[in-house]
Parts: C-alpha cells; sequence; structure tokens
C-alpha cells in the first residue's frame, strides 16, 4: 500500500533525486529503468552501482547523509514494525516525499512495482505475475528454507510469504501452516515429515550437517534474486518451478 507523507509541488522525472532503503524496491526501481536517478541505498541494495552513498537501513538511518543527497523521494519497506519516526518528521517537513510499500506477498510485490510505474512515470506495463500449474505431479509437502549453519536449520518460509505464494501457484503445498517467517529446529522439521526441503540461496551453500541427517530429500535452489521479493520475482517463480518439475 502506497503511503505519502509529505505533498510536494509536482517534480520533473528527470530531476528525482531517489534514496531507497529497501534491496526489493531498489531492484524494482532498477528494473523500471530508472536506477541512474538512485543516489542513496542500503548497504543490501546491491542493484544499484557500490559507489551509490549507503545511508542506512529502515532500522538505522545516517540523517546528515541523507539529507546531504537532498532526495526528492525516500522508499521504504512496510514491516510490522512503524516506520522510523524521524524519518517521517523529515518528510513532513517537506525535506523529500516519504513512500512505503509491503514486499512479503506476491501481490504486494505487483502492487508496490506497478505504483512506483506511476509515481516514477515510467512507460511500462503493469507487472503480469502468472505461474501455471506444473502437470508433473511436485511432492506432496514442501519445505523451503535458507541454509542452516553449524548443525541447525535456517529461516523457514511459512504461509503469506512470496515463496509460499509460488508454489500455491504451482499447485504445491506448503509442509508449515504457520504464517511469516519461521525459525524451527531440527526436532520440529523431522515432526513435520515434509516430502522434501528446498533449500534456497543467492549464492553457492553448503547444506548443515543436521538438516542433511534428517534423512528427507533435498533441493539446493540457487537464484540471485531468490532473497530479495522485487519485480524479478516471475524469474525465480519459474526457475523453482523447473527446478522442482526435474525431481
Amino acid at each position: 500500500m502506497l503511503f505519502a507523507c509529505a505533498q510536494s509541488e509536482p517534480v520533473e522525472t528527470s530531476g528525482e533525486r531517489i534514496v531507497s532503503l529497501s534491496p526489493s524496491i531498489t531492484a524494482t526501481v532498477v528494473d523500471l529503468g530508472k536506477g541512474n536517478f538512485v543516489v542513496g541505498r542500503s548497504a543490501f541494495c546491491a542493484a544499484v552501482d557500490s559507489s551509490v552513498p549507503v545511508v542506512g537501513d529502515l532500522y538505522s538511518i545516517d540523517y546528515e547523509r541523507l539529507l546531504r543527497l537532498r532526495p526528492t523521494k525516500v522508499f521504504v519497506q512496510k514491516t510490522t514494525s512503524d516506520i522510523n519516526a524521524h524519518l517521517v518528521k523529515l518528510a513532513e517537513e517537506n525535506n523529500f516525499d516519504l513512500y512505503a510499500w509491503k514486499c512479503d506477498r506476491v501481490g504486494e510485490i505487483a502492487l508496490m512495482h506497478d505504483e512506483l510505474i506511476k509515481l516514477l512515470d515510467c512507460k511500462t506495463d503493469p507487472l503480469q505475475f502468472y505461474v501455471d500449474k506444473t502437470e508433473v505431479a511436485l511432492p506432496e509437502t514442501i519445505l523451503l528454507m535458507t541454509p542452516g549453519a553449524e548443525g541447525k536449520a535456517g529461516l523457514c518460509f511459512g504461509k503469506q510469504t512470496y515463496l509460499d505464494d509460488v508454489v500455491v501457484m504451482m499447485g504445491g503445498a506448503n509442509a508449515i501452516e504457520t504464517s511469516g517467517w519461521i525459525s524451527l529446529s531440527l526436532e520440529d522439521i523431522a515432526r513435520l515429515e515434509p516430502s522434501v526441503i528446498v533449500v534456497v540461496s543467492d549464492t553457492h551453500f553448503e547444506v548443515s550437517k543436521g538438516v542433511f541427517a534428517l534423512d528427507i530429500p533435498i533441493i539446493p535452489f540457487i537464484h540471485p534474486d531468490v532473497l530479495i521479493p522485487s519485480s524479478r520475482m516471475t524469474d525465480v517463480a519459474i526457475a523453482l518451478q523447473h527446478e522442482l518439475q526435474a525431481q
């Protein structure tokens, strides 16, 4: 959902100065062809050049550097916590316009993308996110998790997360019934008895020995954008579908 903290005179797109404190939003801005307007970023925003100054993130911001960059717009990602109060105050003082979106689910990613199209006057179409239900039988239940470490399980994707949405669109079922990102012990995973564990990462990894010891089939899934819920989720979904169908 779009959130504006301040109203100001319209600014020509050619004069935009964007600070994005969300990797998801930054990647989408770049995909829309407006990456050259990003003048500040978070340390995790790898979609723009590393020379773009790091301003901070939603929880820790260098306000002096932020104001020196003279942004016209600041983009943040909505979380369960309130938006940084001082950031809201700066926007209310008309230093810039502040916008925030949730990026937890596929529909929210599409909404963020489409509202950015209008906000930045982009000449492109709305995001068409669609995954065909596979005709190949998928595992009965799928557990999606990040790589674990030191014998421990990684963070798991529960219901109402973007990868859960993708699996459901394919006709699959998430082994977890709880909503959100879940931390499970190896014992918890064993009790769930998923048909397969899909370990997702944006770089090469080694599955922890503890997860291997569960004796549950494991599918490693590596994609550079799998942990950044942005407009690139369509590519992630297609790649994940191919991986599951190949098993």
